[in-house]
């Protein structure tokens, strides 16, 4: 069995291969058997829109909190003494 998971990392400018994982979110299994054939597709869309929904949240919320984690610091280097 296996499952798709969604990285967010951080890529570097100088070597795009080296890159830090920030945040990943593992997408839910579907089992097929569950889905009603008439309205499976249906269905299906509304799952991918809340999964992407829930996918982008979670990269902003990364993207938040390097941006905040960078300006603590630059506020800290400002103020210390």
């Amino acid at each position: 069995m296996s499952q798709i998971r969604i990285m967010i990392c951080r890529v570097n400018e100088k070597n795009p291969a080296e890159m830090t994982e920030i945040a990943s979110y593992d997408l839910p299994e579907t089992d097929i058997r569950t889905l009603d054939p008439e309205r499976a597709l249906d269905e299906m869309e509304a799952m991918l829109h809340k999964q992407g929904q829930a996918v982008l949240k979670r990269a902003l919320q990364a993207q938040f909190e390097e941006i905040d984690r960078d300006l603590v610091e630059a506020y800290r280097q400002d103020f210390s003494p």
